[in-house]
């Protein structure tokens, strides 16, 4: 984790047939927008003809300066959350035809805003451990940074964002089958005390270009409002690393 992108291929699978090139022009106009804004120079690809639509692109970068892993964590370290959770629940409610516009365009925003100004904003309080959270959902991802048995990670649940069209989403009983796979897969690894399980499953809520997670050391200082007008990026911090002392992943609402 560290890197920016310098180059990119293109790769596009599309079913001419059925879907019509107008709308890949679009899918495509879309693309270059993003990779503008990321600084990436789009210097080629490949496209063929296929069943199902396909988009994406394979990108070259560099790392300068420190490399970032995940699991370089430490007792006391803050743990900070850069977007806010709920974008596969929203997803389902679009694949299921029942999203409004203004749940779209919620989760549109979210997805596609780029994290390089988190990533700045991690460098600038000298992050030590950062991932983001994608389709492991916050609690798979946290978990794969705890590998260090003697540690793990208090969430306060309160202080998590969620989407707020995800939650009336999910209080009409729209949860993907994929975030309920992540829950399951994590359940012997976390304690909730005092909550329901209903209470922590956007935790587990497999994401689409969630934001970064990082920790940070005990003693950083920092002024959310000054974060939002420098770098147009939220910051919620959601909890801290400690000595393990119950399960890996332990939620409180506090």
């Amino acid at each position: 984790m560290g890197g920016y992108p310098i180059s990119a291929l293109q790769l596009i699978s599309w079913p001419r047939s059925d879907i019509g090139f107008d709308i890949l022009s679009k899918v495509i106009e879309g693309g270059a927008k993003v990779m503008k804004d990321a600084g990436c120079n789009i210097i080629g690809g490949h496209s063929i003809d296929d069943k199902e639509p396909k988009y994406g692109f394979a990108v070259t970068g560099i790392i300068e300066g420190k490399i970032y892993t995940k699991t370089n964590l430490q007792k006391g370290q803050r743990l900070i959350l850069t977007k806010p959770l709920g974008s596969g629940i929203i997803a389902t409610a679009i694949k299921k035809g029942i999203a409004d516009s203004a749940s779209i365009k919620e989760i549109t925003e979210v997805m596609t805003t780029l994290n390089h100004n988190a990533l700045s904003i991690a460098k600038e309080l000298q992050a030590e451990a950062i991932t983001d959270i994608t389709g492991f959902g916050l609690l798979g991802h946290l978990s794969e940074m705890l590998i260090d048995e003697e540690l793990s990670a208090t969430i306060l649940l309160n202080r998590v964002p969620i989407l707020s069209s995800a939650k009336k989403y999910f209080n009409k009983g729209i949860y993907p089958s994929g975030s309920q796979r992540n829950l399951d897969s994590i359940l012997n690894q976390i304690s909730f005390d005092n909550l329901s399980l209903d209470e922590i499953k956007y935790l587990a809520d497999a994401q689409t270009s969630g934001g970064l997670l990082f920790s940070i050391a005990s003693d950083s200082m920092f002024n959310v409002e000054d974060i939002k007008k420098n770098y147009n990026v939220d910051l919620w911090e959601i909890g801290e690393i400690t000595s393990r002392y119950n399960k890996k992943i332990n939620i409180i609402n506090n």
